[in-house]
């Protein structure tokens, strides 16, 4: 059966293609505000990744607001410390980041001194980026953040079912467009 909020009625053609005015469809009381039906979206995979990532989004923000980092720039600094000598179109690459988008994260984090840049002696159009003794202070201490955050938002599931949704969520992002 069709539901709708406003009654609507709708021609529909019956066995022998005449048209003739159908019922109205059955109306719906309008929900009261937090009794909203979601049910409809209960198998949508995307809604539910959604959800989880605002939650994680919003923790995230919150461990990391005291030390003023967000989470795509921690994402380069961490490239950074991680991958000393990496250059910027590599970082790109490697986290998925648009190219035009790093210049202002880089400048935000060589303005406070996280990172130091030295042109690649095989090619001088290529800056290798090496993180500071601070970079990695700060980098360790988000990273401990970060882990008590996920530690909490994840505090429902095993150990094995933290491991499997790592996979099931890399494997998602990595695609396999069944080429």
């Amino acid at each position: 059966m069709l539901y709708s909020i406003n009654p609507v009625h709708v021609l529909v053609a019956d066995d022998t293609g005449e048209l003739a005015m159908a019922a109205p469809h059955k109306t719906i009381p309008k929900p009261e505000p937090g009794e909203e039906r979601l049910e409809f979206l209960a198998d949508l995979v995307g809604y539910h990744l959604r959800r989880a990532s605002i939650r994680d989004m919003q923790g995230m923000s919150a461990a990391l607001e005291s030390l003023s980092l967000r989470a795509v720039p921690l994402s380069v600094l961490l490239m950074i410390v991680e991958n000393p000598g990496i250059s910027a179109a590599d970082i790109c690459r490697a986290i998925g980041l648009k190219r035009a988008n790093i210049v202002s994260i880089l400048a935000e984090l060589e303005q406070r001194g996280l990172f130091l840049r030295e042109a690649d002696p095989n090619d001088n159009r290529v800056q290798k980026l090496f993180p500071t003794r601070t970079g990695k202070e700060l980098s360790a201490e988000a990273l401990e953040r970060l882990k008590d955050h996920e530690d909490h938002l994840l505090c429902a599931l095993s150990g094995s079912e933290r491991a499997e949704l790592r996979r099931l969520l890399m494997k998602v992002w990595q695609g396999d467009e069944g080429d």
